[in-house]
């Protein structure tokens, strides 16, 4: 459960992994130290201005934290932690990341986000780009097969300290490639559609992140 008055202090101590840069200036990029503070005190406005805010976690580590939405864009949703980690998401998919190592630098998933959105079965291709070992984009593609689950029950916790119970439809997405395969989960609030809850796949380094929403 996150409980607000002390989410600053709880999401800057706990995180989800190092450290990202912002910026270079006339005396070269920031240290660790100078970007962390960067993106808590980015966190700290928006967490005052009351932004979007996404529960995640990461499975590899067992690690967590709180992301807020800093800008919207091109149908793109932009969320930050307190110490720089980056997720873009479109319609509530996982289309990149920043500051988690080998991170997903862009990615096409309109015909997933189009099975996926109308509950509908079927085959999709996307295709994700990441930074290889030489700091280089790699684009690859895959292929999906889409698979509606039904209707579910859950809890999604809100702004004030509870739990909600939201019914939802549950779609399970299986993709691969040549050398890779990974499966996505995705639980769609009845009636709005709206991705509530989704276990995404960010790579091989990152592997699956648990994505909640936060509801007002």
């Amino acid at each position: 459960m996150i409980r607000w008055r002390a989410l600053f202090l709880a999401a800057a101590v706990v995180s989800v992994a190092g450290c990202g840069g912002y910026g270079v200036g006339s005396e070269g990029p920031p240290t660790p130290a100078q970007a962390r503070a960067q993106a808590t005190a980015r966190f700290a406005g928006l967490l005052n201005a009351g932004a979007p805010a996404l529960q995640v976690a990461l499975e590899r580590d067992e690690t967590s934290t709180i992301a807020l939405r800093e800008v919207s864009r091109g149908g793109v949703d932009s969320f930050v932690s307190s110490d720089g980690v980056a997720l873009k998401l479109r319609r509530g998919m996982l289309v990149g990341t920043a500051g988690l190592g080998a991170d997903m630098m862009g990615s096409n998933v309109a015909d997933s986000l189009a099975l996926v959105t109308t509950g509908r079965s079927g085959v999709a291709e996307r295709f994700h780009s990441f930074l290889d070992g030489e700091n280089r984009a790699v684009t690859r593609s895959y292929v999906c097969i889409i698979t509606p689950k039904g209707g579910r029950g859950i809890e999604v916790g809100t702004r004030d300290e509870q739990l909600r119970q939201v019914t939802t439809r549950l779609v399970q997405e299986d993709c691969k490639s040549l050398d890779q395969e990974f499966s996505n989960l995705y639980w769609l609030a009845s009636g709005s559609g709206r991705i509530v809850q989704s276990r995404q796949w960010a790579g091989d380094f990152t592997g699956p992140i648990v994505l909640r929403a936060v509801l007002d």
